[in-house]
């Protein structure tokens, strides 16, 4: 049966989609151009039309997580008026975000990211800063409007964000899905809440 010929960034979607649901049950150093075009009943040379290695589909996975981090961040703006509400909804798409995409966890924990390869972990850590620089603007808008604390450093908080995640994140790696991230943020978000606002 013939393949439907689609737009090269459709095309990209998908191999971006097949590539992290294939990571989502292994490890990212055995995923393999052949593995993702047989997800996708097509031959490697398809893919090699889009992408020339797998290198460069573990980067457009960051792209791909990038552009989601992104529409959270301006659809909690835009949903949202209090600056805590916008925070906890963030988190709440952030722990979603991993629980449905389980090749995540694995791509940041990865070796080939923490390795030898330094312009995919350079890439990774410009995506991580400039997610916290705008999760630092919140917390001093919300400063600003006086419904943070005035006396907490924004990076600080900003970090501590995060915080709630990745060890979440590692845990459920390490348990291959066994600890329940999203019961780990719904506990761990009121102990945030407090610290921002309380003194």
């Amino acid at each position: 049966m013939k393949t439907k010929k689609l737009s090269s960034h459709i095309r990209k979607e998908q191999i971006v989609d097949a590539a992290l649901k294939l990571l989502g049950d292994s490890d990212v150093r055995k995923l393999k151009i052949t593995d993702i075009a047989t997800s996708l009943n097509l031959v490697p040379s398809a893919l090699y039309r889009h992408f020339n290695s797998k290198d460069a589909i573990l980067m457009a996975i960051l792209d791909y997580i990038e552009e989601k981090f992104a529409k959270n961040l301006k659809d909690v703006r835009e949903t949202q008026d209090n600056t805590i509400d916008q925070l906890h909804e963030l988190l709440i798409r952030h722990v979603r975000l991993i629980s449905q995409h389980h090749g995540i966890p694995r791509i940041i924990f990865s070796d080939e990211f923490w390795g030898q390869k330094n312009v995919k972990k350079r890439r990774l850590y410009e995506l991580v800063s400039a997610y916290l620089g705008k999760l630092e603007r919140i917390i001093a808008e919300g400063q600003n409007k006086e419904e943070i604390r005035s006396d907490l450093d924004p990076a600080v908080a900003a970090r501590m964000f995060l915080g709630i995640i990745q060890p979440g994140a590692l845990l459920s790696f390490m348990s291959e899905g066994e600890f329940d991230i999203e019961e780990h943020a719904t506990k761990a978000w009121p102990v945030y809440k407090n610290m921002l606002i309380k003194k």
